[in-house]
């Protein structure tokens, strides 16, 4: 069937892994070639993903900007559930 091809993914220049206070993250940013919007992904330790497109970001500087903000905010806290952070007695 012509035309029902999936669309791209395209990632930002600024994913990427950080290490925060010894607590390793994978930060993607990313959209599709049919979307403009950005999407922000933080994978934790545990694997579990926290992503944030809600509102959308229109540029991928902007989805890093509300990355920095929820850490300045929360802390690398916000990027575990209750029971993972009991686990490490964070």
């Amino acid at each position: 069937m012509a035309g029902n091809t999936e669309p791209e993914i395209i990632f930002s220049n600024l994913t990427q892994d950080v290490v925060i206070d010894g607590h390793r993250f994978t930060v993607e940013i990313y959209r599709t070639s049919d979307d403009p919007s950005w999407i922000l992904s933080v994978e934790n330790a545990f694997g579990t993903l926290t992503i944030l497109d809600n509102p959308p970001y229109f540029a991928d500087g902007l989805a890093w900007r509300a990355f920095e903000k929820l850490l300045d905010e929360q802390g690398f806290r916000a990027f575990y559930s209750a029971k993972e952070r009991r686990k490490l007695r964070i």
